[in-house]
């Protein structure tokens, strides 16, 4: 009795550590996802004389309406340099232009929140690569708001010298 449930305890354990070894024949989703359009997207990237900064950064915005709150989370495939500029890349796969709102609720926010210059569209299917620039024009106010804080900066960089040298 005793030998035939050490038998049976021992088979049992042989076939859970097979099945644990060879599940991945039988369930090939499970295993490492492919990920050749990345790959080719950041062969292309270094080949054009980006630098790869980042892979698969994550950030979030959130907003309030109220008492409800909004969140969307923002993940570009890469953040890259060339130069003196940096851009967010995005590597997918669009049948149509992106619309307007697509644009500036998806890939807007992307250079705030990750302080880049600009966004690059890579179709590695059609091996097509697009920028997207933004250009934000403030009204008029604005301009003269940076240029008073501006001025009085340098006045009270002025008064400050002034103070130093006449203690001396």
């Amino acid at each position: 009795m005793r030998d035939g449930l050490a038998l049976l305890v021992g088979a049992a354990l042989v076939l859970v550590v097979l099945r644990s070894l060879f599940s991945h024949w039988t369930h090939p989703e499970a295993g490492v996802p492919l990920q050749g359009k990345l790959h080719a997207a950041r062969a292309w990237l270094e080949g054009n004389g980006y630098q790869v900064v980042r892979v698969r950064p994550h950030a979030q915005w959130s907003a309030f309406y109220d008492t409800q709150e909004f969140q969307k989370a923002l993940s570009p495939d890469f953040i890259v340099r060339k130069g003196a500029k940096s851009f967010a890349v995005l590597v997918m796969q669009y049948d149509e232009k992106p619309v307007q709102d697509q644009i500036g609720e998806n890939w807007y926010p992307l250079i705030h929140a990750f302080g880049v210059d600009g966004v690059l569209h890579i179709d590695v299917d059609r091996e097509r690569v697009h920028s997207v620039d933004f250009e934000v024009k403030a009204p008029s106010y604005m301009m003269w708001k940076a240029v008073f804080n501006r001025v009085m900066w340098v006045l009270a960089g002025v008064l400050m010298a002034l103070a130093w040298l006449h203690g001396r």
